[in-house]
């Protein structure tokens, strides 16, 4: 009797160690995401709010470059154009978004949004920016940060050294089930 407890107990570990990948996997999507449920009206109105946002910044950093006497590098040109390009990108999302129903729909304008708010961060990083044009940005860097989580990407700020140039956070996300840590 004992021997059969013992096969019983052996059998239900090993069904419980081998079914623990299958629960654990029913929390992961196929595209390598966190499966999140993100309320589709709050990643809606940040989408809206990140379109506004990069407007009022595309105008007021126009503004401020126009008024700024010391280019010494020739680098205004490409700042806006890097601003008008963010603005632009920031439209097509809105466009594509569709109210959530698809986020794959619009995986490639979000993942296009956050790499040029990375590339436009890092230039005006190195450029002197005012206070409004910072305080400007900061509130754009919470809404691509949000936008980044929603599509599980890493937002690639200065910041942000440990995940630099690393989409998904790297090896973590190879391993067939999410881990604890």
């Amino acid at each position: 009797m004992n021997r059969f407890k013992n096969l019983v107990t052996v059998f239900a570990f090993a069904l419980l160690v081998f079914g623990l990948p299958t629960l654990a996997s029913a929390q992961w999507n196929g595209n390598g995401r966190n499966n999140r449920n993100y309320d589709n009206r709050y990643l809606k109105s940040t989408i809206e709010r990140l379109k506004d946002e990069s407007r009022d910044f595309d105008r007021q950093l126009e503004r401020e470059l126009k008024n700024n006497r010391y280019d010494r590098y020739g680098n205004n040109r490409q700042i806006l154009g890097l601003s008008e390009d963010f603005k632009d990108a920031a439209d097509k999302l809105e466009d594509e978004f569709d109210n959530g129903r698809n986020l794959n729909r619009s995986e490639n304008e979000a993942q296009r949004v956050l790499q040029l708010g990375s590339q436009l961060e890092n230039a005006l990083f190195y450029s002197r920016m005012n206070y409004n044009l910072q305080g400007s940005w900061n509130q754009i860097r919470q809404d691509l940060q949000t936008i980044a989580d929603a599509y599980g990407y890493n937002y690639n700020n200065r910041n942000n050294r440990n995940n630099r140039n690393n989409r998904n956070g790297g090896w973590r996300d190879r391993v067939p089930f999410p881990l604890p840590f």
